[in-house]
């Protein structure tokens, strides 16, 4: 089939029913664990550990006898047996690309790849993205990757729907020179960079309606939902949204066109395998509508650094396992907040994307753009939690406006907060850090 003729990327893998889709991943998964047990350090030493024989897992349910797998767990084994560490489970020589993460915490993690794993893992996962959200051969995407360290990976997955690549990096200059002068009409970034492109426009006095932007991909941070309508109205173009780890593949779940705004699909069936537990009793909770938990990933497909139950530290609400209708019967989640970023005040579980949710459901008074002040290391926080609030054109009395967002948090998340105004708060290119530590 051309591809022009497709209404979805890869329709075999994106339409498999739940039977099809356990048949599927049995196969691949009992097939990825024996690749594990013969070629991984990593794997060997915590099956040894957990006292665990290949022939103990029969079949895809007893994935749950195997032990989960944490990021620490990767740094530790990255200062063994370079390249990547003792987690390679291929030869050095079948290494295409070591790349690494941004090293929030001071160390970065690595991340190795076969050629298989660029074309069959990630460029493929990043392909079905951009296809769901309009991207197609005669598409020129302006590419600015939503981690600078994945540029190569998201070159592939776009050249991979036929479509032309265009790389910028975060230069604003080359951005508008590529939508000028080489008739761009598509954008992969980040949401804080949706919202720079916007702001730089509008300073450079460019009628963003008149900038030939028709479809925005993004993902790596929240607040989507908030910010797409501004984007989507300014622009006059449609923005989904996907999320992903480099660690496993940088796109698992996806929006679509035709239901955006509804949740992201899980895109990834025959690449990664998915389940959900409670991040604190580490319980398998069943993948349906309504159910909430922590996403847990297991490779299917990866040869250079497979992982097993790696837990994502994302939690996320199924909103729906009925086929959509633009074709994918991929179930669909909303993200929740990270385990990591997670606060808790006076016994109260509170994530930041549901403080900006309260904040900016206040618009026009205030922007949306909220910054937590975190004045002792987390996650227990004494109240009242400190916020800056960035205000909107027409804020008003500024006293009341505080008074109003302190007693909307009270209401709806049930703990005190101290709101600061502010006339502007920074703005990010790449991603926006919703929480500050002002600790020493």
């Amino acid at each position: 089939m051309n591809l022009n003729d497709r209404k979805i990327f890869n329709e075999k893998m994106e339409t498999l029913s739940d039977d099809e889709l356990y048949g599927h991943h049995q196969k691949k998964f009992l097939s990825q664990l024996e690749y594990l047990y013969k070629n991984s350090k990593l794997y060997q030493e915590k099956f040894k550990t957990a006292d665990i024989q290949l022939g103990d897992i029969k079949r895809l349910e007893d994935i749950v006898k195997l032990p989960f797998t944490k990021k620490h767990e990767l740094r530790e084994a990255q200062r063994y047996n370079p390249p990547v560490g003792n987690h390679r489970a291929c030869s050095e020589d079948q290494l295409s690309r070591v790349y690494s993460s941004s090293g929030t915490t001071g160390v970065p993690t690595y991340i190795g790849l076969t050629r298989n794993d660029i074309n069959d893992v990630q460029a493929e996962a990043i392909a079905r993205l951009c296809w769901a959200g309009g991207i197609r051969p005669n598409s020129r995407v302006v590419n600015i990757p939503t981690a600078p360290f994945i540029a190569d990976t998201f070159r592939e997955g776009i050249e991979k729907t036929g479509a032309t690549n265009i790389p910028t990096g975060f230069n604003v200059d080359r951005v508008i020179s590529a939508f000028k002068y080489q008739g761009a009409d598509a954008l992969h970034a980040t949401v804080s960079f949706w919202t720079y492109l916007l702001d730089k426009l509008e300073r450079l006095d460019i009628n963003p309606k008149t900038f030939g932007l028709r479809r925005i991909i993004g993902g790596a941070e929240g607040g989507t939902k908030l910010i797409r309508p501004l984007i989507e109205e300014s622009f006059g173009a449609t923005a989904i949204e996907g999320m992903g780890m480099g660690e496993m593949s940088c796109i698992i779940f996806g929006e679509c066109l035709e239901d955006r705004g509804n949740g992201m699909h899980y895109l990834s069936q025959g690449i990664v395998h998915v389940e959900l537990i409670h991040p604190q009793t580490l319980e398998t909770i069943p993948i349906e509508a309504g159910a909430e938990g922590e996403l847990v990933y297991t490779s299917l497909e990866s040869r250079g650094m497979p992982l097993m139950r790696y837990r994502s530290r994302d939690n996320v609400r199924i909103l729906s396992t009925a086929p959509c209708i633009c074709g994918r019967t991929g179930f669909k989640i909303e993200v929740l907040g990270r385990t990591d970023d997670m606060l808790t005040i006076l016994g109260v579980n509170v994530y930041p994307l549901a403080i900006l949710d309260v904040v900016s459901s206040l618009k026009p008074l205030v922007s949306g753009a909220v910054e937590i002040q975190l004045e002792a290391p987390g996650p227990v926080v004494e109240p009242p939690l400190k916020l800056k609030v960035e205000t909107g054109d027409q804020p008003g009395d500024g006293k009341k406006l505080k008074k109003l967002i302190e007693t909307k948090i009270r209401e709806k998340l049930i703990f005190r907060a101290n709101v600061e105004l502010v006339d502007e708060l920074p703005k990010a290119q790449y991603k926006t850090q919703l929480i500050k530590k002002v600790y020493k």
